[in-house]
């Protein structure tokens, strides 16, 4: 083989080489977790025997809480009750570069926010948004999360409507 081969085919080599660790850190770079989301509202209906209770938040947000058997007298709770619940919302974290913090809206699909603080331990990322509320996701990889820094931007997509509360305007 003459040295011009040779050259094309070591340059082919480090592209799918360095190819697949772009694509890997490409990977890397999102972490997937469950978002602790807090739902305040006046209940609007009950579903006992599914043990199923819709809650609309102040924003006009329906969000359907599933309800735990054990829980008796479900039947009984009096529409307009207000209730503070606490419910897991899948979400995809994303390093990104530089960009403007957002407001976590209730209902958004996506925003900015930046880590504040990391356990790599347990995976738990905080958050804050614009208004420095703080927003904790559980990472589902650990390792992952122990890769963000304090300070990073990353931003927050909201996979798809979750298990234990779907919601939609009513």
């Amino acid at each position: 083989m003459n040295t011009r081969k040779l050259g094309f085919l070591f340059a082919a080599s480090l592209i799918a080489l360095y190819g697949e660790g772009a694509m890997a850190n490409r990977a890397a770079s999102r972490i997937e977790g469950l978002m602790v989301v807090q739902v305040i509202g006046e209940v609007k209906a009950v579903d006992a025997s599914a043990h199923r209770v819709t809650v609309v938040n102040a924003q006009g947000v329906a969000t359907q809480l599933n309800v735990s058997p054990d829980m008796q007298d479900l039947g009984k709770l009096p529409l307009g009750t207000r209730v503070k619940s606490s419910v897991l919302q899948p979400v995809t974290l994303t390093r990104i570069g530089h960009a403007k913090l957002q407001q976590a809206v209730p209902g958004d699909k996506r925003f900015v926010a930046q880590v504040a603080s990391v356990d790599a331990a347990t995976g738990v990322v905080m958050l804050e948004d614009a208004d420095r509320l703080p927003i904790e996701v559980r990472a589902r990889d650990a390792r992952q999360a122990g890769m963000l820094a304090s300070g990073a931007t990353v931003r927050v997509d909201v996979v798809n409507e979750h298990a234990n509360a779907a919601q939609k305007k009513p």
